[in-house]
């Protein structure tokens, strides 16, 4: 339908949140089928402060954002973790992986490869933090 007066017709601004400094480039770690969102609470396990993906075993996983590797390696319930230190006071953690193709200190890109997933139905999660409150990642995530 045409508008009744198209010269009037305004730009409607962008509802999406404006990039914050240090994550103008922030992707999903792997592609996959998400099963739990921010704040979700699943049966048995306490509410989600990131999400988590279901990936294909083997899959490559990637750096969310470019950053420097602030740890990687086995954390306490957690499997093989990585985390990733971004400018501004912000933190990414990605859990799931089986295998490490970096080492602390490394500074990445946004889709820098991390590691790969493990065997069976791996699942992959991902905490965005902001100064260590935990922060909705899906309100930042876009494409390479």
């Amino acid at each position: 339908l045409r508008p009744p007066r198209p010269q009037d017709a305004q730009v409607a601004a962008d509802a999406a949140p404006a990039p914050p400094a240090g994550l103008s480039a922030y992707v999903m770690p792997v592609v996959g089928r998400l099963i739990a969102g921010f704040g979700e609470a699943r049966q048995g396990v306490p509410a989600s402060r990131g999400i988590v993906v279901s990936a294909r075993q083997g899959a490559q996983i990637v750096s969310p954002g470019a950053g420097r590797v602030a740890f990687a390696g086995p954390f306490r319930g957690f499997g093989t973790i990585v985390i990733v230190e971004h400018p501004g006071g912000w933190t990414s953690l990605v859990t799931g992986l089986a295998q490490l193709d970096i080492a602390v200190g490394d500074n990445l890109v946004a889709g820098s490869p991390l590691g790969i997933a493990g065997a069976g139905q791996p699942q992959v999660s991902l905490e965005l933090r902001l100064n260590g409150q935990p922060v909705n990642p899906l309100e930042y995530i876009r494409t390479l």
